[in-house]
């Protein structure tokens, strides 16, 4: 019987191993060097294991391979043994490094100081947290920070800062007075300062405790150093961290007498003039134990704080969230390729006052959700799918597939057509209009025409930019992704929007880059039939500035089957979700409605 349960333990942002290996008939083909070509390939393939710069280069050459070779049938057969054994010493070299450094300015804000520090979006959104931050300012990634946490003496200064980083004035630094989420931890003081990051037209504010949290490294230097009992050290630590002879008290279940009797015999032992000085010393020590130490950018979890979890009879976890109305109408969101995860708070609200409840699942290896590497990855999909519903959704259900997270939803859909009532695909798919594969940006369609032909090869090169997004931020990707569509480079510019972005991505990304890999080869799934027999409505809101759409192409989509109908979403592109919320919106809560 499959367990259901509360969300799970964080798992860190992984450098995953290469599952995908080529076969050895591959490397013993015969052939030779295309010098025109395969030299390009080998040396920026070698060169993008360590260098950023280079996995364009790499992703050009593969391209002025395929586009020499013609179509993808004759590029498979221009591969030679000579080149795959080459790029196999190079997928094994990748194998042996190290995890790179992260050079992100936002979690590098929030990793240069062991205590509580977050990373705002001009608009309040939480853009990074490290560990003690997540605790102390009681919000994750992609939340907003709840005022209540800024002590009111403060809120001026906390104010001015937001609107400096709205471009609105000039206060760029400023102490604040905490309060945290934490009942069991006491205020303390922060610096406020704004923070700049490239591609935004906004600054981030960034909020860092300038005292020193007590560690253990702190208690163990304490007692040794001065020879304190563990129940002196104890009191010892509480004392800092309260400042209150009361508090320590009552922590501790005892008397306020018990505990000043045990602060003078710490202040005996310490040589310490007063309670004052005694606070000096316990800072002192408690900054000796943390030189070098550096926080721990928090892993990812629902922000929301609502994930479940549904634990298959074979071990691997189907997870979710969901938005909207608790006892709504169920619809089902199956995330694609787009960096789109959490809706925007005002989009949660029309779905609560609609009376639907949006769930959003994780598709297998994203966020806490487990994938099987022994299935392809469309039947992956599609019994993760299944047990959800199983275990969620007695009745009919919408689906709302982005890209080609619609895939799964559309296969089901085809073969249990009394499982929903409608289904609602946004922005391009890779399925419904295969001509679309040659207008998309070069990465994206260089990686997509290669996973049909060599996967491994695509998976090296996953690997190769998650280890650059590690080493470099996302937005390492998110340039590079998006700078051909002017829509969605404003979109990606707005640092309101990061928080979002931010979080899509760890969700994609926490378990390392095989999710996306796969979701390359869920794009190619031979289901084109699937159209023609659908039985149940799709509407098919297809982004106008996305660089692929085609009207006339799109309309021959809606030919082939009655209950396709494609609608033109104008003003948005790849990050529909975030630029035509109200749009999207709509078509979910109409679909909702009883017919």
């Amino acid at each position: 019987m499959a367990e259901s349960g509360e969300k799970g333990a964080e798992t860190p942002l992984a450098d995953q191993r290469l599952l995908l290996a080529p076969q050895p008939d591959q490397l013993d083909l015969a052939g030779e060097i295309d010098l025109d070509t395969d030299l390009d390939i080998i040396a920026n393939t070698f060169r993008a294991v360590v260098d950023q710069h280079a996995f364009e280069a790499m992703i050009a050459s593969w391209n002025a391979k395929l586009d020499k070779s013609g179509g993808d049938e004759t590029a498979a057969r221009a591969l030679s043994g000579p080149l795959l054994r080459q790029l196999a010493l190079a997928r094994q070299a990748m194998e042996t490094l190290d995890i790179p450094a992260d050079n992100d300015p936002l979690n590098r804000a929030v990793q240069d100081v062991g205590g509580p520090a977050v990373v705002l979006s001009p608009d309040g959104r939480i853009a990074a947290a490290n560990v003690p931050g997540v605790a102390a300012f009681g919000g994750r990634q992609g939340t907003f920070l709840e005022r209540a946490v800024i002590d009111p003496r403060s809120g001026p200064d906390y104010a001015a800062l937001r609107r400096a980083a709205n471009a609105r004035g000039n206060r760029s630094q400023a102490i604040l007075r905490i309060l945290p989420a934490d009942p069991g931890r006491a205020p303390f003081l922060a610096e406020g300062y704004l923070l700049e990051a490239p591609g935004q037209d906004k600054s981030f504010v960034v909020i860092r405790s300038i005292e020193i949290d007590w560690t253990e490294e702190a208690g163990a230097r304490l007692a040794t150093a001065f020879g304190l009992s563990e129940a002196e050290t104890e009191v010892a630590r509480l004392f800092y961290e309260t400042r209150s002879v009361e508090r320590v008290a009552a922590a501790r279940g005892v008397s306020v007498l018990t505990v000043r009797t045990q602060i003078k015999t710490i202040l005996a032992k310490t040589e310490a003039g007063s309670q004052a000085d005694l606070i000096r010393l316990l800072a002192m020590v408690a900054s000796r134990a943390i030189i070098g130490r550096r926080g721990v950018t928090a892993a990812w979890r629902d922000p929301l704080g609502r994930e479940e979890q549904l634990r298959l009879p074979d071990g691997r976890v189907v997870a979710w969230t969901w938005m909207g109305a608790e006892d709504g109408t169920p619809a089902l969101l199956s995330r694609g390729f787009p960096m789109g995860y959490l809706l925007p708070a005002e989009a949660e609200a029309r779905l609560r006052a609609a009376g639907v409840k949006l769930y959003a699942l994780s598709r297998p290896g994203y966020g806490n959700a487990t994938l099987d590497p022994a299935l392809d990855a469309l039947t992956d999909n599609l019994v993760a799918l299944r047990a959800f519903l199983a275990a969620r959704i007695a009745g009919p259900v919408i689906g709302v597939g982005t890209s080609n997270g619609i895939v799964p939803l559309l296969v089901d859909a085809a073969e249990r057509p009394g499982r929903y009532r409608a289904l609602i695909a946004i922005g391009y798919t890779g399925v419904f209009d295969r001509s679309g594969l040659q207008r998309l940006p070069l990465i994206q369609r260089t990686m997509m025409r290669m996973v049909t032909i060599a996967p491994w090869l695509v998976e090296m090169m996953a690997k190769s930019g998650h280890r650059m997004m590690q080493q470099h931020g996302v937005d390492w990707y998110l340039e590079r992704a998006y700078r051909t569509r002017p829509r969605d480079m404003a979109t990606y510019g707005d640092p309101n929007m990061a928080p979002l972005l931010r979080n899509a991505c760890a969700h994609l990304l926490t378990q390392g880059h095989t999710a996306f890999t796969r979701d390359l080869m869920l794009a190619r799934a031979p289901v084109d039939a699937t159209l023609d027999r659908l039985a149940v409505p799709l509407l098919w809101l297809a982004p106008t500035e996305d660089g692929v759409f085609d009207a006339a192409r799109y309309a021959r989509v809606e030919a082939r089957n009655p209950r396709i109908r494609m609608e033109p979403l104008s003003g948005a592109a790849e990050l529909a979700l975030y630029q035509r919320t109200d749009r999207i919106i709509e078509a979910i809560v109409a679909a909702a409605r009883p017919a």
